[in-house]
């Protein structure tokens, strides 16, 4: 896995999967799998509590890159805000 190549497809749309996210335009609560930016994405599941996610088997998944949690924390520690794409 490329570091550099997921950082620079940050702004695509990946499947989120084994989590609930919040809709952007609203409260609404949508269950997974669903679709959100790349880099919006990482930061969710790196935000989550780490039994949950493992627990859930949540995963980011974007023209056959799938990375878990763990992968997530790291790459959102490496890059920090940076990975954040306005909606």
């Amino acid at each position: 896995m490329d570091d550099e190549l997921i950082f620079s497809r940050r702004d695509w749309l990946a499947t989120v999967s084994g989590v609930l996210t919040h809709k952007a335009t609203g409260s609404n609560v949508e269950g997974a799998p669903c679709n959100m930016l790349l880099g919006n994405a990482i930061h969710h599941l790196a935000s989550l509590e780490t039994l949950k996610c493992d627990e859930h088997e949540a995963s980011v998944a974007l023209a056959g890159i799938v990375l878990n949690c763990k992968d997530c924390r790291r790459l959102a520690s490496k890059f920090g805000e940076a990975l954040r794409v306005a909606e």
